[in-house]
């Protein structure tokens, strides 16, 4: 790939690190999902966040891979603020509340089913909705802000679609905490496999807005190197 200098300084190397760490945080989870029993946490019925409840093994290697997607959107950030996707206080308030509440997802674990309540499980809760509403919310502003520019509509279009599809998969959290109590609220439904689900349309949405940025990084290169012909 062209090391290709990014405005304020930074490289297209950014990304490389970024998919890096990113790419061993999705083949952790992964990894995680092919234990026996799916490492004691059932794929449909459980959330993400029961692997740290689990043996130490399994709940450090969860750890890892949430510490390696954390450093793998701070720095897909940097590439889109300094490409100019994130050019505005909403967008860029938006994305470093996303990146926050997924740290605080790290920090603050879940309470087990059926246990007692605690404030480090109901900051868990917070950060999850968090978490999704802030990616949720970002993706709808970039879709409403470039849906009738000719030059990128498609990507726009691209990230609306994945907005909206993401939607579907965080209704029925919002319903869920709105409508239940208690550590159990998740108890008989399909939560575990809904959240994969988001994780996967949220995954991908980082993908789609990381080469948004590059495009627009090469694109100001080329105006750039017009003008100074």
């Amino acid at each position: 790939m062209d090391n290709v200098r990014l405005p304020g300084g930074g490289t297209v190397g950014t990304v490389q690190a970024a998919a890096a760490l990113g790419g061993f945080g999705v083949a952790t989870l992964v990894a995680l999902h092919l234990l026996p029993r799916s490492g004691g946490v059932d794929p449909v019925y459980q959330l993400l966040s029961e692997y740290p409840l689990q043996d130490s093994g399994i709940g450090v290697a969860y750890v890892l891979a949430l510490l390696s997607a954390n450093a793998a959107a701070a720095l897909a950030g940097m590439v889109m603020a300094r490409s100019g996707l994130l050019r505005d206080r909403t967008t860029t308030a938006l994305f470093a509340v996303s990146c926050a509440s997924l740290l605080g997802l790290t920090v603050f674990l879940k309470d087990p089913a059926g246990a007692t309540a605690t404030w480090s499980g109901n900051l868990h809760q917070v950060c999850t909705i968090v978490t999704c509403v802030s990616q949720y919310l970002l993706a709808v502003v970039l879709w409403r802000r470039y849906r009738a520019d000719p030059l990128w509509n498609g990507r726009a279009r691209a990230v609306g679609m994945l907005a909206a599809a993401e939607s579907l998969a965080l209704i029925p959290f919002v319903v869920v905490f709105a409508t239940r109590s208690g550590t159990d609220k998740f108890a008989g439904m399909a939560i575990g496999l809904v959240e994969r689900c988001m994780f996967v349309v949220i995954l991908v949405m980082m993908v789609v807005l990381t080469s948004w940025a590059k495009a627009m990084t090469r694109d100001a290169k080329r105006q750039r190197e017009f003008a100074a012909a």
